[in-house]
């Protein structure tokens, strides 16, 4: 393949990294949080800002990696000094294998700097452990994702220039279009062989599954605890639903492909309910495969 366009595809597998989430906030920006030890990890967060400048939103750190994790964030924004704080806390859901007391939450200070269209943000973050203990320190610098996004189309015509001199597989092509790539990376998503926790409140969660992709024949099972709770469903656009009854502590989900019809691979969609929050998984798997979700049950905190 011709050294330019491999850079190019590479440019593009970073960028996916940060286009998860399609929903509106007042502020959306990526980047990466810089450690002392010169380890990058790379971070999103989407946020409201409210009148008073409260904000409220979430924050996605090592975004596609084994460490994947979502949690609340919480803080306040100047307008005028456009100075910026939040703290991390409660986690949504992992993908890495620590227990919720293990996490390092991030604790941050900074200021938007530059234009408007950039919203370059940076500043320096102290991560915590929940006893309050320190057990990171660095530097954090976001942009905008609007401005990342003209990036990547910007990328993308640069693709197609090539393919005129130099002929591209169309497959490649489709995939890499802007509103296709995007798409392919708007949620987060389970593979065979995966697990992903989420945290909960609740003794009773409310499921619903349904194709999330071209509907062409997917036929699913689901059991927790490995007792069955749906078995040789076929998975379709309408939204299927059910109730879960939780045990103490851990229930774990297996999602298994029985048949993944006509496109080789199932893309059912899973939104589970507490009754605080939600949670929007995409399990894409191969015949024969499963992926796992761990449903962990918490306390309320007094």
């Amino acid at each position: 393949m011709n050294k330019n366009i491999i850079v190019l595809v590479s440019l593009l597998t970073v960028f996916n990294l940060f286009s998860q989430d399609r929903k509106e906030f007042d502020y959306e920006l990526l980047g990466a949080l810089a450690l002392e030890s010169n380890q990058l990890i790379s971070y999103k967060i989407v946020f409201n800002a409210k009148e008073n400048g409260f904000i409220e939103g979430y924050s996605y750190t090592d975004l596609s990696g084994e460490n994947e994790t979502k949690s609340y964030i919480r803080g306040y924004y100047d307008v005028k000094s456009k100075n910026i704080q939040f703290k991390e806390s409660d986690i949504l859901y992992t993908k890495s294998e620590f227990l919720p007391e293990e996490f390092c939450f991030v604790s941050f200070k900074g200021k938007f700097k530059g234009e408007t269209k950039k919203k370059l943000l940076e500043g320096n973050f102290t991560g915590i452990y929940d006893d309050r203990d320190t057990c990171a320190t660095g530097k954090l610098k976001l942009v905008s994702t609007k401005f990342v996004e003209k990036k990547i189309k910007k990328v993308y015509k640069k693709v197609k220039k090539i393919n005129k001199v130099k002929k591209i597989d169309s497959v490649v092509i489709a995939e890499l279009e802007p509103e296709n790539y995007l798409k392919k990376f708007s949620e987060t998503k389970i593979k065979s062989g995966e697990k992903v926790s989420v945290f909960v409140y609740t003794s009773k969660l409310k499921m619903e599954i349904w194709d999330y992709g071209k509907e062409d024949g997917d036929v699913i099972t689901i059991l927790k605890n490995n007792k069955p709770v749906l078995e040789n469903y076929a998975v379709t656009k309408k939204k299927k639903s059910i109730t879960l009854n939780l045990e103490d502590h851990n229930n774990l989900i297996k999602i298994i492909t029985v048949n993944s019809g006509k496109l080789k691979t199932n893309t059912a969609k899973l939104i589970l309910y507490d009754f605080r929050r939600e949670y929007e998984v995409v399990a894409d798997l191969e015949e024969g495969k499963e992926a796992f979700i761990n449903i962990v049950k918490l306390n309320v905190k007094k």
